[in-house]
């Protein structure tokens, strides 16, 4: 976004004396992420390849870097597409990105080519990915939109036009040029985004309406994007189509029964590609129990699930980083768990269905060497049954 301020421009010259040519290399936020292995369900005749093609537009403008859930939004977008990489199973595909931003001026309207568009490698992909060094500048992404038109010129049959951003483009039009596209390519192109950042309504509406201007596609924000399941199931929709089976749905959750590792799902709850419940966990700041408005339709989603089925028991287990004492922290840990079971008595479900128990430090998800890390692990996560 533009930023005019006079503090702005003299740390911008400060650091361009300080840095010199100097680039950043965006690794994984979390070096323990281990990708799912696509491969074998492909193999298997589980799936098929569903596009030929695929295009990342990724958002390097000056509000990347911003601050979101102790991260700089430029390297959450980076750390997506790092993984979303080693995540694509092998198959023969065309590729290119562009990315917008990237420059030091913060005025400046920029987009180029950093990738293809040729045949896609991943070696090639990450390569190129870590030659993008900061995020700063405008955010062309309409501009950037319409310049991606000329790249796929190239490419046939099916494509996958991935766009990854902040939805913060209040002086341009991107879902204009999105349907531009659409006249070009027509059914063959499918438009998916990612949203990195604050889960506002002004941004979720930008990046919905961009993926609805694309006519196939969906949107998806990145914060539910970070387990090797959840990314997993978003790969395996945008690039891969599931085989249909002869075999039924006995829960309706439109995964077939013989593919379906959760059979008995409540109606109306989310599911993964494995036909599981996705509820999303609950995380907390450092030292504090009070839930975060983020976090609030998660939980209204959940309150709604077990309001449909009286059956649905919950349970909330309570975790926390490992910076203080056990005592301490499984204190913490309950409150964080009392915490989401009184906003789930509030939503008007009986407290003898929701249970509670503390963990402390003891069971992390991620590493405690990091702040990304220790910020997954404090955190209520919900366990549910009949």
């Amino acid at each position: 976004m533009r930023r005019k301020s006079l503090s702005m421009l003299i740390a911008l010259l400060a650091g361009t004396l300080l840095f010199g040519c100097q680039t950043y290399k965006a690794g994984l936020l979390n070096p323990q992420f281990q990708a799912m292995d696509l491969n074998s369900a492909l193999q298997a005749g589980e799936y098929e390849q569903k596009i030929d093609n695929f295009y990342v537009i990724l958002d390097s403008s000056g509000s990347k870097d911003d601050n979101y859930r102790g991260n700089s939004k430029f390297a959450i977008a980076n750390d997506f597409l790092h993984r979303m990489n080693v995540a694509i199973p092998d198959m023969d595909l065309t590729a290119g990105m562009r990315n917008f931003g990237a420059t030091r001026s913060p005025f400046a309207k920029k987009t180029q080519l950093i990738y293809g568009t040729t045949k896609y490698t991943k070696d090639g992909f990450e390569t190129a990915l870590d030659t993008v060094p900061w995020g700063g500048g405008e955010s062309p992404a309409e501009m950037s939109i319409d310049a991606a038109g000329a790249d796929m010129s190239i490419f046939d049959d099916k494509t996958a036009l991935i766009f990854v951003g902040d939805g913060e483009y209040a002086d341009n039009d991107p879902a204009a040029a999105v349907r531009r596209l659409k006249e070009r390519f027509g059914a063959d192109l499918c438009v998916y985004t990612v949203l990195v950042g604050s889960e506002d309504p002004a941004s979720i509406h930008t990046m919905k309406a961009v993926s609805d201007a694309g006519q196939c596609g969906f949107y998806q924000s990145a914060k539910y994007l970070e387990s090797p399941q959840d990314l997993a199931g978003w790969v395996a929709k945008v690039f891969l189509a599931r085989v249909d089976s002869a075999a039924g749905d006995s829960d309706g959750d439109g995964v077939a029964d013989n593919m379906d590792q959760c059979p008995d799902t409540p109606a109306g709850a989310p599911v993964n590609d494995k036909g599981c419940w996705i509820v999303e966990n609950v995380e907390f700041d450092f030292n504090k129990f009070n839930i975060k408005s983020e976090f609030i339709p998660g939980l209204v989603e959940i309150a709604d699930v077990m309001q449909s089925d009286p059956r649905v028991i919950v349970r909330i287990n309570g975790h926390t980083d490992n910076i203080g004492t056990e005592k301490y922290n499984m204190q913490l840990g309950h409150k964080r768990a009392m915490a989401a079971k009184q906003f789930l008595i509030n939503q008007g479900i009986a407290t003898e269905r929701i249970s509670t128990e503390s963990f402390g430090y003891s069971r992390p998800t991620a590493t405690n060497g990091t702040e990304w890390g220790r910020a997954r692990n404090r955190r209520s996560e919900f366990k549910w049954a009949r």
